[in-house]
């Protein structure tokens, strides 16, 4: 019995270790960058929990890229930011899968110490990649079949994988639309993912997720306010969402036509830190992905005209992104032709 406890002891210590550099990692990584997601919308963990494995994901998948083309720093770089996320979903995932906690922080722990690679290694990088991501695909069914309001946790997973996969003509069942609910809270909180890193692309120096932030000008003083005008005041969802439009009220009669900080981001603003830059592309690329092959489908069918509308959104993010447009337009984007429709589309309420 002694040796089996101090094996079990000896066995410890590393992983603890690990736990450590992982938490450590994210402070030192979001000490100076903390950022509130999901800033219009009510939050929901379990939502919360979906969009930080896609961005986990993502920094991963970006590792293996960056090793293809030989960039090592940049391979790290992403494997830290993955670093950083993991603290928030570890606990959730050790609850159902404790052997993928470790398996993931000793992967995610080793990519980031690379100090050289070949082809070959990023082609194993690619596989443990691959495989990580499978598993965390994964803990994202089982973690949303968790809330579904069925009674049988067979049947909870069955209902979700046919919804995503089977598809349905008639009206959604209180399984799909809580799904749905779950989806768009995630991407929203993922939308918000674009705003922080392109901000630390540029190095902006305040919150490009706070809609406070932006001031806008009356009416038809900008493309922005037009698009807040034929998407939230045509809408005739429920009367939950009357506080974003009074929101929106305030902001067209307030007396500037652009975001407060347009003059510093557009007179002084540069990229700066690649890593971030290529986060924020990654992430609108994943919105756009998602969007095209789930969320568009998850909404109501009278919801047509603002999914058309996030849809256009989505395209010019990523248009503008990949051209490099300014902060403030990125803002723009995400603020007046995302988040609004994305709330009138699939009902979401503000926090209060």
């Amino acid at each position: 019995m002694k040796r089996n406890l101090v094996g079990t002891q000896k066995n410890l210590i590393p992983f603890l270790a690990i736990c450590f550099g992982l938490l450590f990692s994210s402070i030192v990584y979001n000490s100076h960058n903390s950022k509130v997601y999901g800033h219009l919308f009510t939050r929901d963990q379990t939502g919360t929990f979906v969009s930080i494995i896609d961005q986990v994901q993502t920094e991963l998948q970006l590792v293996v890229a960056n090793l293809v083309n030989n960039n090592v720093s940049l391979a790290e770089n992403h494997a830290t930011k993955a670093s950083s996320l993991l603290p928030r979903v570890i606990g959730e995932i050790g609850e159902d899968n404790p052997q993928l906690v470790g398996e993931l922080m000793r992967s995610v722990f080793g990519m980031e110490n690379m100090s050289s690679t070949t082809y070959s290694k990023s082609q194993n990088i690619s596989k443990l990649v691959n495989n990580l991501n499978e598993k965390l695909d994964n803990a994202k069914i089982i973690r949303i079949a968790q809330v579904q309001p069925t009674s049988n946790f067979l049947d909870k997973v069955t209902n979700l994988l046919g919804g995503v996969f089977g598809g349905n003509t008639g009206e959604p069942s209180s399984e799909q639309a809580q799904n749905s609910r779950i989806e768009a809270l995630a991407f929203a909180e993922l939308m918000d993912a674009v705003l922080v890193n392109y901000g630390k692309a540029y190095n902006v120096g305040f919150d490009m997720t706070n809609i406070s932030n932006m001031i806008m000008a009356s009416s038809n003083s900008t493309t922005g306010s037009m698009v807040m005008n034929n998407t939230v005041r045509n809408s005739n969802s429920d009367t939950g969402n009357t506080n974003l439009n009074m929101n929106m009220d305030s902001m067209n009669n307030s007396s500037s036509p652009i975001p407060e900080h347009k003059g510093e981001m557009d007179n002084g603003y540069q990229l700066i830190h690649n890593a971030d830059y290529q986060t924020a592309q990654a992430f609108a690329k994943k919105g756009l992905v998602f969007f095209n092959s789930d969320l568009r489908h998850m909404a109501n069918n009278n919801k047509a005209i603002f999914v058309n509308n996030l849809e256009k959104g989505l395209e010019h993010l990523n248009n503008s992104i990949e051209n490099k447009g300014s902060p403030t337009e990125i803002m723009m984007i995400v603020h007046t032709e995302i988040h609004p429709n994305l709330l009138e589309a699939f009902n979401l309420e503000l926090r209060k």
